[in-house]
């Protein structure tokens, strides 16, 4: 039995302007937190791992929720 091995690398944990730190994945930008705080951290792990759970992509959330029921709700 063989199993083949992915190219692709990990999306980078990288440092934005203002002291952002911030991840590429999927063509968008999640911004962190404070760059090199252990919550920035945190936050990467947890989205790579929803990421590389997923296949190498976000999950996609879908709702059933209509507007009129979100406005409906908001006035409750």
């Amino acid at each position: 039995m063989s199993f083949q091995i992915s190219n692709s690398r990990i999306p980078a944990y990288r440092h934005h302007k203002a002291g952002q730190a911030v991840v590429t994945l999927d063509g968008r930008d999640f911004y962190l937190g404070k760059h090199n705080s252990a919550d920035s951290h945190l936050e990467y792990d947890r989205l790579i791992g929803e990421w590389m759970a997923g296949g190498r992509r976000l999950p996609s959330f879908v709702s059933d929720l209509t507007i009129a029921e979100l406005i409906v709700a908001y006035y409750r």
